[in-house]
Formats: C-alpha cells, sequence, structure tokens
C-alpha cells in the first residue's frame, strides 16, 4: 500500500464526518477506505445498547445481508477468532488489532468461520478496531487482507490510526441524531429537536446558536457557560482542552485526532457529562450549515459513572490508545505477563509501551502511576 497523500486523507476524514448527517454514506466511506488501505473488505458495525438498534451498519466488497447472515450463523467462531469475548473487551479503543498477531495461528486455522467463508475467498488475515464499548453502544470496524495482497503492513495500521479517532466521533454523534437523515437546510431545527445540548461556535469558541436544551444549561451556568464571551465550564483544565479542540476542528479536522471525544465534565449535582466536538467546515454536507459555525458541541450524558479521563491522558501526556490501555491495566493491578495475555501482544510490546508511558507522565514506578490515575477521575 503507498501512503495516502495528505489532501486525500483529509477529504476522506471530511466524508467520515458528512456521515453525522447523512449515515447513508457510510458504505461509500468504507469503500474509500478500502481502495486506500488496500483491503479486500470492509465491515463498519455499530449497535445501541438502550434500543438494540444498528447506530451504523456498512459494508464494502460484500452486502449487508451476507453479513447479517455469517453474524447469525458463525457468531460464537467469529468471537473466538479475535481471541474470545473476554479479550475483546480488553482491547484498546481506537488501536487496530491484527488477528494473526493477536491469536495464535492453530486457532484460527482451525476455526469454522476462517475455513468455511474466510479463506475460500483467498482472506488470510483482519484487522479489527474498537470503536465504542460502553452501556450505551458497541461498535467496531473490520478490514480483511487478500492474500494477494501479503500481509498487513505497517502503512495500513498507522492509517487507521489516524482515521480511528474521526470515526469514533462521528459514529458516537450519529447515535445523538438517531440515525435520522439531517437535510442541510434544516440542520439548526433538527438540533432544536435534540434532547442533548448543542451549541453552535465559532473558531474562537464565541457562540453563534444554542438549542433550548443548551440555552437553559447556559442560563442556569450548569455544566456550560460563556467566559468572556467564549464558551467554557467550571474547570478550566477542561475549558483549555475544549477551546483547544475547537481551534483544532477549525483549523485543520484531520490533525484533531482524539481531542473533542467524550470531553468529561460534571453537573453541579455530581452527575457526569461528556462534550463531543464535531468540526463543520469542511466536507460537502457540512459546510455552511450555519453561516460562521466552525464547530457543533454535544453535550451528552456520559454512559457510565465517574473513570480516569482518556481525555485527560492524551491532552495532558500525548498517550496513545494502547499506552492509555496498559495504563490502565496496569492501574488495575494486572501484571506485564497477564497484559500480553489479555491484549495478544508480546511482553516485549507491552515492556515497551509502559515505558513510553513512564518518559511521558514523569512517573517512575507503578504505583506512581495509579496516584496519577486516582487525580485524573471526573472531572479534569
Amino acid at each position: 500500500m503507498q501512503r495516502v497523500s495528505v489532501e486525500k486523507f483529509s477529504d476522506l476524514i471530511g466524508a467520515v464526518y458528512d456521515c453525522v448527517i447523512a449515515p447513508e454514506r457510510w458504505a461509500g466511506v468504507l469503500d474509500e477506505v478500502c481502495t486506500e488501505f488496500g483491503f479486500a473488505t470492509g465491515a463498519l458495525s455499530v449497535a445501541s445498547l438502550t434500543n438494540m438498534k444498528a447506530v451504523v451498519n456498512a459494508v464494502s466488497g460484500s452486502d449487508l445481508t451476507q453479513m447479517s447472515q455469517n453474524a447469525i450463523g458463525y457468531g460464537p467462531d467469529i468471537i473466538e477468532l479475535w481471541g474470545g469475548a473476554e479479550r475483546i473487551q480488553q482491547y484498546p479503543l481506537g488501536e487496530p488489532i491484527v488477528q494473526s498477531q493477536a491469536v495464535r495461528q492453530d486457532i484460527i486455522s482451525s476455526n469454522r468461520y476462517y475455513r468455511e467463508w474466510a479463506l475460500p475467498k483467498g482472506l488470510f488475515d483482519a484487522v479489527a478496531v474498537g470503536l465504542v464499548r460502553d452501556g450505551t453502544m458497541v461498535g467496531n470496524a473490520i478490514f480483511s487482507q487478500h492474500e494477494s495482497a501479503g500481509a498487513i503492513g505497517d502503512a495500513q495500521l498507522n492509517g487507521l490510526r489516524l482515521l480511528a479517532p474521526h470515526i469514533r466521533r462521528a459514529v458516537t454523534i450519529s447515535n445523538l441524531f438517531d440515525m435520522k437523515t439531517v437535510e442541510a437546510a434544516a440542520f439548526s431545527e433538527t438540533v432544536e429537536t435534540l434532547t442533548v445540548g448543542v451549541v453552535l461556535v465559532d473558531e474562537e469558541s464565541q457562540i453563534v446558536h444554542t438549542n433550548a436544551v443548551a440555552t437553559a444549561m447556559l442560563a442556569a451556568g450548569d455544566p456550560i457557560l460563556t467566559r468572556h464571551g467564549r464558551i467554557a465550564v467550571q474547570s478550566a483544565t477542561t475549558t483549555t482542552s475544549l477551546q483547544s479542540a475547537i481551534v483544532q476542528a477549525a483549523k485543520d479536522e484531520a490533525a484533531l485526532g482524539q481531542k473533542g471525544i467524550g470531553i468529561p465534565i460534571l453537573r453541579g449535582s455530581g452527575d457526569p457529562l461528556v462534550i463531543h466536538v464535531l468540526p463543520l467546515r469542511r466536507g460537502h454536507m457540512r459546510a455552511g450549515l450555519i453561516q460562521r459555525a466552525a464547530a457543533a458541541l454535544f453535550v451528552a450524558s456520559a454512559s457510565g459513572p465517574p473513570q480516569m479521563s482518556h481525555v485527560a491522558l492524551n491532552q495532558l501526556y500525548d498517550l496513545t490508545p494502547a499506552e492509555i490501555r496498559i495504563f490502565e491495566l496496569i492501574c488495575e493491578g494486572h501484571t506485564r505477563d497477564a497484559i500480553s495475555g489479555l491484549l495478544g501482544v508480546s511482553v516485549a510490546t507491552v515492556k515497551s509501551h509502559l515505558l513510553h508511558v513512564f518518559e511521558k507522565t514523569g512517573c517512575r514506578r507503578q504505583v506512581d502511576l495509579v496516584r496519577l490515575a486516582r487525580s485524573l477521575i471526573f472531572p479534569v
């Protein structure tokens, strides 16, 4: 696979965000990803656990009917092919997991789904990216490699690492719209009907428009407020993270990365909320939806109780998804050998990631990481 050009990659990310407003475009986006990254097939599946409906369900190189039939006929086999349910729960969100590296070859070779469906089509390996896994949604993207393309390479994995946070943000916000296609001309009317707060801001974080829910939040100063004419929250650190994400969204959404996904905040009552930042400037569907608006902020309920903030770990220490997951597992008391088994990587890889965590956080011992984790509970 050749490295995707910066311009092409930016266009691809723009197409991802357009899917928030037009979810029927996901299949086309998967086609582009497969073409640019050299994969044979791609599948994106995100389901709501609250109403058991699909938030996103799209494929490339196959069809939805076949994917549904495989899920029914080979469900347990597919789970086994990725290391089992427990292992799947441990994989870091946003980090590409290569099947042949995570699972022993003898398990893959004897797997019924692999023998009966994948291998006859020449699909000898695959890579999965966890997108969301919480109390409200579960979802992932899986791309298969044809034997004619050779082993899955670093360029493909690096491309997916760059693309993953944008897909994660898009599917998370899509769930707030309940999969409804939003006509550009009716965008402001649509956000008025949402039960979450929506604030449209310019590149300076100044408010352009709010829906009724956000207007009430601002009037109460809980959990969002204005400070010097700019959108803010009670925590100065979180406000800095939020405004930084808005600036990046306006300047170069392709470089936004993990910033602005689930920024944690608290209501005065102590209830945890999150803010998602959606860029609006680029793309065919989003550009010009609201004059002057550079980003849309969605203030929604958190999916679970207060927990260590991934946003803080990324913003303050620049930890990657894999490093964040190892940080979490170390703080939960797992040994390096145990983490190796859970994540399907070598002990040497675990040690390498842990070394990076120590270097980036300034910690010297594992007990120091535990103390740091306790300091990063909601809010940041």
